[in-house]
């Protein structure tokens, strides 16, 4: 009688004792994993583009400038970006078109910021180039852009619009047809007339 009395008292024991140890694993792998919450943040810190500005327009095309900023100790590629009020957004570099004046073509890979450095976008120089514009982009408006990086991560930034002029650039040769929403084709001189709205002469 007293055997079958230890049985029972030390089954539920056991089984109580099995639970708590299955508990206190759970909560061990749990600590161990960060969450995606954390995750996200550590990579929205990893890039930055500090100091944003982009030029105000009524319609046409716009760029955005500024410093991409790399935290980390690996180089990110900066592949896409994207802005939900314009029809396509694309990565330019601008170079001598051999006549004395400047061109402007997409930046074929994107833009690479180096480990712990920076990468300056500016006028006349690589450029964030936002074409179609659905929505007139104000003086004093702040925009909100998302980048996007090679390993799919996208990090938002915000650029404040403010009126500019500045160099003056030609397309590349194919650059303009087609994805510039009517504008003038490659060759022409992009001057800041209407039909560009406020960015050509970027």
């Amino acid at each position: 009688m007293r055997k079958n009395i230890t049985l029972a008292i030390a089954l539920p024991l056991a089984v109580v004792l099995g639970l708590s140890g299955c508990g206190q694993n759970e909560t061990r792998a749990a600590d161990s994993e960060p969450s995606s919450a954390a995750a996200s943040q550590i990579d929205a810190d990893a890039l930055s583009l500090d100091g944003a500005w982009v030029k105000a327009a009524d319609d046409g095309m716009t760029a955005v400038f500024g410093e991409l900023h790399n935290s980390t100790d690996r180089d990110i590629n900066l592949v896409a970006v994207k802005y939900p009020d314009a029809k396509s957004v694309e990565l330019h570099e601008t170079n001598e078109d051999g006549s004395g004046g400047m061109s402007m073509q997409e930046k074929k890979g994107g833009f690479v910021v180096p480990a712990r450095k920076s990468l300056r976008l500016e006028p006349g120089g690589e450029h964030i180039m936002i074409m179609g514009l659905q929505k007139a982009i104000e003086p004093g408006e702040q925009i909100t852009l998302e980048l996007v990086t090679a390993d799919d991560q996208t990090i938002e930034a915000t650029a404040v619009a403010k009126d500019y002029s500045g160099a003056q650039e030609n397309y590349a040769p194919g650059e303009a047809a087609g994805a510039h929403d009517g504008h003038e084709e490659s060759g022409h001189e992009e001057s800041g007339n209407s039909d560009h709205g406020a960015h050509g002469d970027h």
